[in-house]
């Protein structure tokens, strides 16, 4: 990892406070760590934990609905869609299919790369048209498998962090949001660095009013983290975040639970990399909670 990144000082401030030796190779990618003759690794920022079967089955969002459908856990419907450049052998007119589910979806779906990241080359598609323009875009990006899903009225989001069978650390994710003034337009209250194409940036809101000015759930995308949860509500959230990470044979992991309008728990993904560098710049003592949790990541690690 970069030696001036955040996370690099962490782990080192970590491995004083444990007398573990650390040292960088290969060209910092990859983070050494040394401690009463056993020897671990941090590649990235990914703890030397979890299997190889798990971790490749974590990146990859319908290979982990797969899973987690098999063992009739509550998840957000996914359905594959081959790229027929790359994945020749299964691509049976694929764009075809998804125009079929779309019309099954009462036409609103969400489009996304299987192995997308915070949001990134996944949509909200209202239209056959957009449907195949998207599609074609990710194939030409070289996307081997994508995923057309249902679209659910997501209320919040649960971002939980899963170590070895328990729940270290939970909080939900709102969606970004602004409060008129009656004076300034959506663009000028908006300071986000990014394009909203389906959003009128010329209305002014009313003094008061509130209007979330996306549907994505993402911290990287403006999205609010918050730590206040009824503890009912986190014992049911805990409880299928433990069921999903034990369904994929996991060890450390960020399990992401949304919540719908009607109070509905579907796990959307397993993230089989636990990074909280936005979440930290977002939460006070947001730095503790994430060395409290890293500290007990590499304990197990040894």
């Amino acid at each position: 990892m970069v030696k001036q990144s955040d996370f690099y000082k962490l782990i080192e401030e970590l491995c004083i406070e444990k007398n573990i030796k650390m040292k960088s190779i290969s060209y910092d990618y990859i983070t050494e760590l040394e401690k009463d003759g056993k020897i671990k690794h941090i590649v990235g920022t990914s703890l030397e934990l979890n299997s190889s079967s798990s971790f490749k089955i974590a990146s990859d969002k319908f290979a982990t609905y797969a899973v987690l459908n098999e063992s009739n856990i509550p998840t957000i419907k996914y359905n594959m869609i081959f790229n027929p450049k790359t994945r020749s052998a299964y691509e049976n007119d694929d764009i075809k299919k998804a125009k079929k589910l779309f019309s099954e979806y009462k036409g609103q779906v969400i489009l996304k790369a299987n192995n997308s990241a915070e949001g990134k080359d996944v949509y909200l598609i209202k239209s056959e048209d957009e449907l195949e323009s998207k599609i074609l875009k990710l194939f030409s990006e070289n996307k081997d498998t994508l995923s057309v899903c249902p679209y659910y009225n997501i209320d919040v989001e649960y971002r939980v962090v899963f170590l070895d069978g328990e729940c270290l650390f939970c909080y939900k994710k709102h969606k970004p949001y602004i409060i008129g003034d009656g004076n300034k337009t959506l663009k000028e209250l908006i300071n986000i660095n990014k394009i909203y194409d389906y959003l009128d940036l010329g209305y002014v809101p009313k003094e008061g009013e509130k209007l979330e000015i996306s549907w994505k759930h993402n911290l990287s995308q403006g999205a609010i983290p918050d730590i206040c949860i009824n503890e009912s509500k986190k014992q049911e959230v805990y409880n299928l975040a433990i069921r999903a990470g034990k369904a994929l044979g996991i060890t450390f992991a960020c399990i992401d639970i949304s919540e719908t309008i009607d109070g509905e728990l579907l796990v959307m993904e397993i993230n089989s990399n636990v990074c909280m560098n936005k979440f930290v710049g977002l939460v006070e003592n947001g730095r503790e909670i994430e060395k409290s949790i890293f500290s007990k990541a590499i304990d197990k690690m040894f």
